[in-house]
């Protein structure tokens, strides 16, 4: 019974209780959208983003597996609706005169997160595809904004940025549903080198500040790596 039961494992190439672990860099496309449905664009979608961190996971079977990330990443809004952000006294976006105006604020937001997903491969040979669904949960560690204010003066226009700290004013977690899927290049047993496509749809309101105003995060990651295969 033993015999024949490795045989059939052998043959439908079932690999039970494996763990691998790696590493992953990225490249987002993130898009800011306004909470208030009167609002078509809280911020333009930036195309600058970065992250990098490390995972691991445990194969179920050849082509299912649970896996669980740690990466830091960067979310960034252009031309953002500062009045979301900064009430309309603050001293920081004031008008004080026609040739003392705000010309712009963008945003820039750094999260520690940490998404879970379940996976499923679709083959076993060299080059695999795979799609996976979970749950990313974002830790926003630090955050600020660049105010570029436009000056006229008698000899022209002058642009001068200020950078504030915006920290409290993004709420601390955010849970957000994710979706992807990718390739995997399997280098023998024990390497795999894979690339992937996941889109992170944000589904809550990550502003601290109490308004009635608010705004969602929602990103497109490219990403690629290296997995070692206990």
């Amino acid at each position: 019974m033993v015999s024949l039961g490795n045989l059939y494992a052998q043959d439908e190439g079932i690999i039970f209780g494996k763990f691998y672990f790696g590493a992953k860099a990225g490249y987002g496309t993130v898009d800011f959208s306004s909470t208030n449905v009167n609002v078509d664009n809280f911020a333009e979608r930036t195309y600058r983003n970065l992250a990098y961190g490390v995972l691991a996971g445990y194969k179920i079977n050849a082509k299912v597996s649970i896996q669980a990330e740690g990466v830091y990443a960067q979310y960034a809004a252009n031309n953002i609706r500062y009045d979301h952000i900064y009430r309309p006294d603050n001293p920081l976006i004031a008008s004080y005169s026609a040739s003392s105006v705000v010309d712009h604020v963008d945003m820039d937001l750094y999260s520690a997160d940490i998404p879970v997903t379940a996976r499923y491969q679709l083959g076993t040979g060299t080059l695999a595809p795979y799609v996976y669904v979970g749950v990313n949960w974002g830790i926003y560690v630090t955050g600020y904004t660049t105010i570029v204010r436009k000056i006229e003066d008698p000899y022209g226009t002058i642009y001068r940025e200020f950078n504030d700290g915006v920290t409290e004013q993004i709420k601390y977690n955010e849970i957000a549903p994710i979706f992807g899927g990718g390739l995997n290049m399997n280098l023998g047993d024990k390497f795999t080198v894979f690339g992937d496509a996941r889109i992170k749809y944000g589904v809550q309101n990550i502003s601290n500040v109490q308004n009635g105003l608010g705004f969602k995060n929602n990103a497109l990651w490219l990403s690629a790596g290296l997995i070692f295969n206990l």
